[in-house]
């Protein structure tokens, strides 16, 4: 069985003396307990037993003379109502002290296991409305001891204050919540002092005010514990005292509605036991030792759409069963109540299965309808401008649909997370793919702090993610084209740059000196013959360094082979000037190209002299292959037999200039290279 006991980790560490003092005292008060239980059950007869008539006692409220009369119209004695009664109240009794004890049995080592043994105990010895407790009114003890045992069990309502004060962890906090002890303990007062300050002299709007406060503070420590403070563990203890809070709550409302006055005068006492402090009593000893065995979401689910459906099928069959009764004017017609049961068989399945949804979206948002998430996700996306707006968008709707606390998608590149809510620790995250590359991740919290995501949960974001993914991609392309477009423009500003320096520093002095060289010779030709001509030749020569140097700029801004010769032919000429005894060049080409952009003809161009200049220098190849193609795109692939390159080789100039050509162009580059295998360097150019 010990197997079967959900231990918290906050126990604590093996008791010190005083520990050991505390349980001893525990022990000794509940001997008493038990003692003084054992003899008030006689005593409890007694007492259900004995008729109150209007000269009685205050004491003796259990077995009103009105109740004697119901019982008598249907042949039941009063003895045999109170053995009832009796067998009902410590058999409940006995679930309390057993409850007790095994919480002490496995929780002995911490301060609130005994807190909540002794609250557990106190509740099974006083019985229901402490009608074990009244008993002791019905014996012939002395009242020293008769009020021994009312003694032992007026700190109940104290330790019911720290329990809601320290469960389920055994903890103070917050520090404002132990005001909770000063109101239980004002509340003892207003009890136990005499008028005014009795609470019984007060009205009685004041009196249900000051008990809201006193009892309603508690509940309030406890809601905003659970809200700020507590695991997934301690959310699930707590889940279960709230949902047996509120069965017993229905219960007594439940009882009282279909009960009418006079069964409910014989069986008040059973009913309340029953449905109201049995539920409260499993509550608090499932919380405390078995909360993991069933999963208490579940079954507030299931008791939510029972419940309801319940309620609502009651409703509709006495309303359309009082509705046709008034229409045929006959009571208990069959007829009536068979249309009534045909109603309820109609609405059953459409009911149950709109409730269920209901309630699946009020608990967990729409983990249940991927389908209607994704629909939902891809129709408000279509209406955002920008992909940085629909990221934003989709990470908000996530976390709204599905009730999460936080959802962020974390970009690769960039590592900027565009987020909904506040971070928490270990969120479940989901890589986001396109096109067989990791391009971001999708981050997931739970609802709860140290809670899983479900099978169901994960399906939905898994499905986000696919959606985020494509996002992502295009706030990438985004991004890179507003990068490239800067580029461009400080290339061109850049190259502008430097023609406006090759012009000025470099053709404008040389002009310049020729033009000064040109008028000396022409003022040395009368007088020097020999001296012009000297100054015509030096006019001559520096005429054809400008004049090659006009050749390099124009050179650098387009190959003039590409507008003499055009690319194929531009192609095959630089194979042949390349060529020697040692490599044999071999060019394929497609007889015509179609027309290209210039920047993918220079592109082209520049890319195969690149490649052909690397293997007559470093290659050592024999044999070198350029095939050309166009299959929407330009194909370039140049592959040659020589040594590749070695694994520890960093790219040179060259390789990173190819680079650079394709990434300009948005283009794709593959180089593969084995060492005395060659290298193949494959480039696919887009032709627009």
């Amino acid at each position: 069985m010990a197997s079967a006991i959900s231990l918290d980790s906050h126990e604590t560490p093996p008791a010190g003396k005083w520990l050991i003092r505390v349980r001893a005292v525990w022990l000794v008060l509940v001997a008493v307990l038990f003692c003084t239980f054992l003899m008030s059950i006689p005593a409890a007869y007694t007492m259900l037993t004995t008729v109150c008539d209007g000269d009685s006692s205050d004491s003796c409220v259990w077995v009103q003379q009105s109740t004697a009369e119901i019982l008598a119209r249907h042949d039941v004695s009063v003895s045999s109502l109170a053995a009832f009664n009796l067998i009902v109240f410590v058999a409940f009794s006995a679930f309390c002290w057993v409850s007790g004890l095994l919480v002490l049995r496995y929780r002995s080592r911490d301060w609130h296991g005994l807190l909540v043994s002794y609250l557990l105990i106190t509740l099974a010895a006083g019985g229901p409305s402490f009608v074990f407790m009244s008993a002791w009114d019905h014996t012939d003890v002395p009242p020293i001891i008769a009020a021994v045992p009312g003694l032992t069990i007026f700190p109940m309502y104290l330790a019911l204050s720290l329990f809601f004060q320290t469960f389920p962890d055994g903890k103070f906090y917050p520090r404002w919540g132990r005001l909770g002890t000063l109101l239980i303990l004002a509340n003892y007062a207003v009890w136990i002092l005499p008028p005014p300050i009795n609470l019984i002299s007060w009205s009685p709007a004041l009196a249900s005010l000051w008990l809201l406060l006193v009892y309603g503070f508690h509940i309030v420590i406890q809601a905003y514990r659970y809200r700020y403070h507590y695991t997934k563990a301690q959310r699930q203890q707590t889940k279960w005292l709230v949902f047996t809070a509120a069965v017993a709550l229905v219960s007594v409302i439940a009882f009282s509605l279909v009960v009418d006055n006079e069964y409910g005068a014989i069986l008040e006492g059973v009913l309340t036991t029953i449905g109201f402090y049995l539920p409260i009593a499993i509550g608090i000893s499932i919380a405390i030792l078995r909360y993991r065995l069933w999963d208490i979401d579940v079954i507030i689910n299931r008791t939510l759409v029972v419940g309801a459906l319940t309620s609502i099928l009651i409703a509709v069959y006495a309303l359309v069963v009082t509705s046709l009764s008034q229409v045929v004017r006959v009571e208990d017609n069959f007829v009536v109540s068979l249309l009534g049961a045909g109603v309820i068989a109609i609405l059953f399945q459409p009911l149950r299965q709109w409730l269920q949804n209901a309630i699946n979206r009020l608990m967990f948002g729409k983990r249940d309808e991927p389908l209607a998430v994704m629909t939902e996700l891809g129709a408000s996306l279509e209406k955002m401008l920008s992909p940085d707006a629909a990221l934003l968008h989709l990470v908000e709707m996530t976390a709204k649909t599905l009730r999460l606390p936080y959802v962020a998608v974390e970009r690769a590149d960039t590592s900027e997370r565009v987020a909904s809510g506040s971070p928490r620790a270990n969120p479940a995250s989901f890589p986001l793919v396109y096109q067989a590359q990791v391009i971001g991740t999708l981050l997931a919290a739970s609802r709860s702090p140290g809670e899983t995501l479900n099978a169901a949960d994960r399906l939905v974001l898994e499905g986000v993610a696919r959606q985020a993914s494509g996002i992502v991609h295009a706030a990438r392309l985004t991004h890179d084209l507003q990068a490239s477009r800067q580029e461009i423009l400080t290339t061109r500003e850049e190259e502008r740059r430097r023609l406006r320096r090759d012009l000025h520093d470099g053709l404008g002095p040389a002009l310049a000196t020729l033009t000064l060289q040109a008028e000396a010779a022409r003022e040395w030709l009368p007088t020097n013959p020999d001296k012009s001509d000297a100054l015509l030749g030096e006019i001559i020569a520096g005429s054809q360094n400008t004049l090659a140097e006009i050749r390099r700029i124009v050179y650098a801004l387009r190959p003039p082979a590409l507008d003499d010769l055009g690319l194929l032919s531009a192609v095959h000429e630089q194979a042949r000037k390349l060529s020697s005894s040692d490599l044999t060049i071999v060019v394929e080409t497609p007889e015509n190209l179609p027309a290209l952009p210039a920047a993918v003809e220079v592109a082209t161009y520049r890319i195969i002299q690149e490649a052909l200049t690397n293997v007559t220098r470093h290659a050592r190849a024999r044999s070198c292959k350029v095939l050309l193609s166009i299959n929407g795109h330009m194909d370039i692939t140049i592959e040659d037999d020589g040594v590749g390159i070695p694994p520890s080789h960093h790219s040179g100039v060259g390789l990173k200039s190819i680079y650079e050509r394709v990434g300009e162009l948005g283009g794709s580059c593959q180089i593969e290279s084995h060492p005395g295998a060659g290298t193949q360097i494959r480039v696919s150019l887009p032709r627009q």
